[in-house]
């Protein structure tokens, strides 16, 4: 879609001009419609991506707030029961 080239178009006969320039208009709009279309699939596909890689960024995110939050706090107040190693999430699927 782009350089389009009419030339051809004077020499045709005027029920040839008609159907030349109904066959145009309808080749544009069908084209603009699949690109259209490419282009909501990619931006959904993208979306879906994010989507589906966001929930694991966000406990990354609280976990390293959750470390710099006890590295700043004193040696003395920090006790292995109350500061263990690792986080354990548990969910109950139903």
């Amino acid at each position: 879609m782009g350089d389009f080239d009419f030339g051809a178009s004077y020499y045709l006969k005027q029920n040839e001009n008609i159907l030349y320039w109904c066959i145009w208009v309808l080749v544009v709009t069908i084209t603009c419609i699949i690109f259209l279309n490419f282009i909501i699939a990619e931006a959904s596909a993208s979306y879906q991506k994010v989507k589906d890689d966001l929930e694991p960024l966000i406990y990354k995110s609280k976990a390293n707030l959750i470390k710099e939050a006890e590295m700043i706090m004193p040696d003395g107040i920090k006790n292995e029961n109350l500061f263990p190693i690792f986080i354990i999430i548990r969910s109950v699927d139903m």
